[in-house]
Protein backbone atom coordinates (compact mmCIF):
# COMPACT_ATOMS: atom_id res chain seq x y z
CA UNK A 1 0.00 0.00 0.00
CA UNK A 2 1.62 3.23 -1.01
CA UNK A 3 1.38 6.43 1.26
CA UNK A 4 -0.69 8.88 0.21
CA UNK A 5 1.77 12.50 -1.02
CA UNK A 6 0.84 16.08 -0.98
CA UNK A 7 0.80 17.82 -4.74
CA UNK A 8 4.40 17.67 -6.15
CA UNK A 9 5.62 21.44 -6.37
CA UNK A 10 8.75 22.35 -8.29
CA UNK A 11 8.51 25.80 -6.16
CA UNK A 12 10.90 25.28 -3.52
CA UNK A 13 8.65 27.84 -1.21
CA UNK A 14 6.56 25.07 -0.75
CA UNK A 15 8.20 22.44 0.49
CA UNK A 16 9.19 22.36 4.06
CA UNK A 17 11.82 24.78 5.67
CA UNK A 18 15.07 23.15 6.23
CA UNK A 19 14.84 23.31 9.82
CA UNK A 20 11.71 21.50 9.66
CA UNK A 21 12.94 18.63 7.46
CA UNK A 22 15.60 18.39 9.77
CA UNK A 23 14.16 18.06 12.93
CA UNK A 24 14.49 14.47 14.15
CA UNK A 25 17.23 12.98 12.01
CA UNK A 26 19.20 12.07 15.01
CA UNK A 27 16.92 9.38 16.13
CA UNK A 28 18.81 6.91 13.92
CA UNK A 29 21.90 8.21 14.30
CA UNK A 30 25.13 5.47 15.62
CA UNK A 31 26.79 6.58 19.49
CA UNK A 32 29.57 9.05 19.45
CA UNK A 33 32.85 7.26 19.39
CA UNK A 34 35.92 8.40 22.41
CA UNK A 35 38.49 6.00 20.36
CA UNK A 36 40.43 8.64 19.26
CA UNK A 37 40.57 10.51 22.69
CA UNK A 38 43.88 11.86 23.47
CA UNK A 39 45.57 11.32 20.01
CA UNK A 40 47.00 13.43 17.84
CA UNK A 41 46.78 12.67 13.87
CA UNK A 42 48.77 14.77 11.51
CA UNK A 43 47.77 14.27 7.74
CA UNK A 44 49.61 15.03 4.57
CA UNK A 45 46.94 16.30 2.71
CA UNK A 46 46.08 17.36 -1.03
CA UNK A 47 42.94 19.06 -2.05
CA UNK A 48 42.20 17.42 -4.97
CA UNK A 49 40.73 20.64 -7.34
CA UNK A 50 45.15 21.66 -7.31
CA UNK A 51 46.95 18.91 -5.91
CA UNK A 52 47.90 22.00 -3.38
CA UNK A 53 49.92 20.47 0.02
CA UNK A 54 48.81 21.36 3.28
CA UNK A 55 49.23 19.53 6.47
CA UNK A 56 46.28 19.15 9.20
CA UNK A 57 46.59 17.95 12.71
CA UNK A 58 43.98 17.28 14.63
CA UNK A 59 44.23 16.86 18.64
CA UNK A 60 41.11 14.94 20.47
CA UNK A 61 41.15 16.26 23.65
CA UNK A 62 38.15 15.21 25.23
CA UNK A 63 35.41 17.52 24.13
CA UNK A 64 37.60 19.61 22.50
CA UNK A 65 39.42 19.30 19.13
CA UNK A 66 42.57 20.87 18.39
CA UNK A 67 43.01 21.70 14.71
CA UNK A 68 46.16 23.20 12.73
CA UNK A 69 46.70 23.78 8.89
CA UNK A 70 49.99 24.53 7.41
CA UNK A 71 49.28 25.62 3.36
CA UNK A 72 51.42 28.10 1.40
CA UNK A 73 48.78 31.05 2.48
CA UNK A 74 50.28 30.35 5.99
CA UNK A 75 48.95 28.40 9.23
CA UNK A 76 45.62 28.98 10.89
CA UNK A 77 44.31 26.93 14.11
CA UNK A 78 41.15 26.69 16.32
CA UNK A 79 39.75 24.95 19.30
CA UNK A 80 36.19 23.53 18.41
CA UNK A 81 33.79 20.73 19.86
CA UNK A 82 33.39 17.83 17.28
CA UNK A 83 31.74 14.73 16.78
CA UNK A 84 32.87 11.47 16.05
CA UNK A 85 31.55 8.30 14.46
CA UNK A 86 33.06 4.56 14.41
CA UNK A 87 31.32 2.62 12.00
CA UNK A 88 33.67 -0.05 11.40
CA UNK A 89 36.66 -1.45 13.06
CA UNK A 90 39.59 1.65 12.82
CA UNK A 91 37.04 3.60 10.33
CA UNK A 92 35.86 6.67 11.69
CA UNK A 93 33.44 9.88 10.40
CA UNK A 94 34.60 13.48 11.81
CA UNK A 95 32.08 16.88 11.76
CA UNK A 96 32.98 19.94 12.70
CA UNK A 97 32.46 23.69 12.50
CA UNK A 98 35.80 26.23 12.12
CA UNK A 99 34.22 28.84 14.18
CA UNK A 100 37.09 31.07 13.50
CA UNK A 101 36.07 31.69 9.77
CA UNK A 102 33.89 35.11 8.75
CA UNK A 103 31.05 32.57 7.30
CA UNK A 104 29.54 28.86 8.31
CA UNK A 105 32.64 26.10 7.27
CA UNK A 106 32.24 22.54 8.39
CA UNK A 107 34.99 19.56 7.78
CA UNK A 108 33.28 16.49 7.42
CA UNK A 109 35.80 13.53 6.99
CA UNK A 110 35.91 9.63 6.54
CA UNK A 111 39.54 8.84 8.78
CA UNK A 112 40.89 5.24 8.25
CA UNK A 113 43.07 4.77 11.04
CA UNK A 114 43.65 1.09 9.67
CA UNK A 115 44.90 1.99 6.06
CA UNK A 116 45.94 5.36 6.95
CA UNK A 117 43.96 7.14 4.42
CA UNK A 118 41.52 9.92 4.84
CA UNK A 119 39.21 11.60 2.52
CA UNK A 120 36.71 14.33 3.33
CA UNK A 121 35.79 17.93 1.97
CA UNK A 122 35.27 21.81 3.70
CA UNK A 123 32.05 22.63 3.40
CA UNK A 124 31.09 26.22 3.11
CA UNK A 125 27.74 28.69 3.06
CA UNK A 126 27.68 32.68 2.95
CA UNK A 127 29.75 32.96 0.16
CA UNK A 128 28.51 35.88 -3.31
CA UNK A 129 26.93 35.74 -5.37
CA UNK A 130 24.78 32.78 -3.86
CA UNK A 131 25.31 32.89 -0.41
CA UNK A 132 22.59 30.13 0.05
CA UNK A 133 24.50 27.76 -1.64
CA UNK A 134 26.68 25.59 -0.12
CA UNK A 135 30.26 24.15 -1.84
CA UNK A 136 32.75 21.89 -1.12
CA UNK A 137 36.57 21.61 -1.53
CA UNK A 138 37.61 17.63 -1.84
CA UNK A 139 40.77 16.64 0.25
CA UNK A 140 42.50 13.71 0.32
CA UNK A 141 45.54 12.48 2.57
CA UNK A 142 47.76 10.22 4.30
CA UNK A 143 48.15 10.00 8.20
CA UNK A 144 52.01 10.05 9.12
CA UNK A 145 52.95 6.94 10.89
CA UNK A 146 50.65 4.57 9.07
CA UNK A 147 53.15 3.81 6.16
CA UNK A 148 50.15 4.73 3.99
CA UNK A 149 51.43 6.80 0.48
CA UNK A 150 49.36 8.60 -2.27
CA UNK A 151 48.84 5.35 -4.04
CA UNK A 152 46.31 3.86 -1.62
CA UNK A 153 44.25 6.89 -1.80
CA UNK A 154 40.15 6.14 -1.39
CA UNK A 155 39.19 6.05 -5.74
CA UNK A 156 36.22 7.70 -6.96
CA UNK A 157 33.82 4.34 -7.36
CA UNK A 158 30.91 3.90 -9.78
CA UNK A 159 29.60 0.74 -7.79
CA UNK A 160 26.68 2.86 -6.84
CA UNK A 161 25.46 3.20 -9.78
CA UNK A 162 22.49 2.37 -10.75
CA UNK A 163 21.30 1.07 -6.88
CA UNK A 164 18.31 2.09 -5.26
CA UNK A 165 18.62 2.37 -1.66
CA UNK A 166 16.15 3.67 0.65
CA UNK A 167 17.31 5.38 4.26
CA UNK A 168 15.38 5.39 7.47
CA UNK A 169 16.77 8.47 9.38
CA UNK A 170 13.74 8.22 12.27
CA UNK A 171 10.70 6.42 12.79
CA UNK A 172 9.32 9.62 10.15
CA UNK A 173 11.71 10.11 7.94
CA UNK A 174 12.42 8.02 4.79
CA UNK A 175 14.35 8.52 1.59
CA UNK A 176 15.42 6.98 -1.72
CA UNK A 177 18.39 7.64 -3.64
CA UNK A 178 18.67 6.01 -7.31
CA UNK A 179 22.14 6.57 -8.32
CA UNK A 180 22.04 7.65 -11.81
CA UNK A 181 25.76 8.12 -13.58
CA UNK A 182 29.25 9.63 -12.45
CA UNK A 183 27.42 13.06 -11.58
CA UNK A 184 23.79 12.82 -10.65
CA UNK A 185 21.71 11.17 -7.93
CA UNK A 186 17.88 11.67 -7.81
CA UNK A 187 16.22 11.34 -3.87
CA UNK A 188 12.84 10.77 -3.03
CA UNK A 189 11.08 11.69 0.44
CA UNK A 190 8.75 8.84 1.53
CA UNK A 191 7.91 9.83 4.95
CA UNK A 192 8.53 12.97 6.83
CA UNK A 193 8.34 16.46 6.73
CA UNK A 194 9.09 16.88 3.13
CA UNK A 195 6.92 13.46 2.35
CA UNK A 196 6.49 13.61 -1.64
CA UNK A 197 9.29 15.79 -2.79
CA UNK A 198 12.04 15.18 -5.01
CA UNK A 199 15.05 16.57 -7.07
CA UNK A 200 18.11 15.11 -8.82
CA UNK A 201 21.47 16.82 -7.83
CA UNK A 202 25.08 16.46 -8.50
CA UNK A 203 27.10 14.23 -6.33
CA UNK A 204 30.41 12.35 -5.48
CA UNK A 205 31.13 9.16 -4.57
CA UNK A 206 34.19 7.45 -3.09
CA UNK A 207 35.18 4.06 -2.08
CA UNK A 208 36.52 3.62 1.52
CA UNK A 209 36.25 -0.07 2.11
CA UNK A 210 34.53 -3.33 0.55
CA UNK A 211 31.21 -2.36 0.34
CA UNK A 212 31.73 1.16 2.17
CA UNK A 213 31.33 4.50 0.82
CA UNK A 214 31.63 8.21 1.02
CA UNK A 215 28.91 10.16 -0.88
CA UNK A 216 28.13 13.76 -0.57
CA UNK A 217 25.33 15.87 -2.91
CA UNK A 218 25.25 19.52 -3.58
CA UNK A 219 20.95 20.40 -3.63
CA UNK A 220 20.78 22.97 -6.42
CA UNK A 221 17.02 24.08 -4.49
CA UNK A 222 17.61 24.62 -1.30
CA UNK A 223 21.69 25.00 -1.21
CA UNK A 224 22.16 22.19 1.09
CA UNK A 225 25.62 19.90 1.45
CA UNK A 226 25.02 16.53 2.19
CA UNK A 227 27.34 13.47 2.82
CA UNK A 228 27.48 10.28 4.53
CA UNK A 229 29.48 7.24 4.92
CA UNK A 230 27.21 4.25 4.02
CA UNK A 231 28.31 0.62 5.28
CA UNK A 232 26.35 -1.59 2.85
CA UNK A 233 27.84 -4.29 5.41
CA UNK A 234 25.98 -3.48 8.15
CA UNK A 235 23.22 -1.32 5.91
CA UNK A 236 24.11 1.59 8.38
CA UNK A 237 25.19 5.31 7.62
CA UNK A 238 26.30 8.45 9.46
CA UNK A 239 26.46 11.94 8.12
CA UNK A 240 25.56 15.28 7.98
CA UNK A 241 23.93 18.13 6.39
CA UNK A 242 24.54 21.41 6.03
CA UNK A 243 22.66 24.37 5.25
CA UNK A 244 20.80 27.88 5.27
CA UNK A 245 17.63 27.86 6.36
CA UNK A 246 16.21 30.15 3.68
CA UNK A 247 13.00 31.55 5.02
CA UNK A 248 14.73 32.40 8.57
CA UNK A 249 18.45 32.84 8.10
CA UNK A 250 19.22 30.22 10.69
CA UNK A 251 22.13 27.87 10.26
CA UNK A 252 21.38 24.35 9.99
CA UNK A 253 24.70 21.78 10.67
CA UNK A 254 23.26 18.47 11.70
CA UNK A 255 24.58 15.08 11.83
CA UNK A 256 22.25 12.13 11.24
CA UNK A 257 22.50 8.42 10.85
CA UNK A 258 19.56 5.51 8.87
CA UNK A 259 19.13 2.16 8.46
CA UNK A 260 19.31 1.25 4.97
CA UNK A 261 17.64 -1.38 2.62
CA UNK A 262 18.26 -1.73 -0.96
CA UNK A 263 16.24 -2.70 -3.55
CA UNK A 264 17.24 -4.83 -6.86
CA UNK A 265 19.75 -3.07 -8.81
CA UNK A 266 18.70 -1.22 -12.28
CA UNK A 267 20.00 -2.54 -15.49
CA UNK A 268 22.98 -0.50 -16.94
CA UNK A 269 22.91 0.86 -19.83
CA UNK A 270 25.08 -1.59 -21.69
CA UNK A 271 22.19 -4.19 -20.30
CA UNK A 272 19.34 -2.17 -22.14
CA UNK A 273 20.94 -2.64 -25.81
CA UNK A 274 19.69 -5.27 -27.70
CA UNK A 275 21.24 -8.37 -28.08
CA UNK A 276 21.73 -11.35 -30.60
CA UNK A 277 18.76 -13.08 -29.75
CA UNK A 278 16.97 -9.92 -30.21
CA UNK A 279 19.11 -9.00 -33.58
CA UNK A 280 17.97 -12.38 -34.85
CA UNK A 281 14.17 -11.78 -34.04
CA UNK A 282 14.57 -8.75 -36.06
CA UNK A 283 16.04 -10.53 -38.97
CA UNK A 284 13.70 -13.07 -38.93
CA UNK A 285 10.70 -10.14 -39.13
CA UNK A 286 12.05 -8.57 -42.05
CA UNK A 287 12.50 -11.62 -44.44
Amino acid sequence: MSTPAPAFSWNKDDWASLSEMADGFDEYRPAYSPALDGRVITLDGRYVDTAEHFTLTHSFQGDELHWTVHDTHGTTSGVETFELFEMQPGLFYLHYRRSTEAHPVVVSAAVDMTSGQVTGAIGTLGLEPAPHRARQRWFQGQIDGTGADTAGAHPATDELIGRRIRYAYSNDDVYDHVYLNENLFTWLCLGGAELGVGDTDSCTYWKLREKTYLFSWLEKNVGVEGMVLIDLNAYRTVGIQFGIDQPTGDLVNITMGSYAQEFPRTPSVEAAHPGPAADLVDARVSL
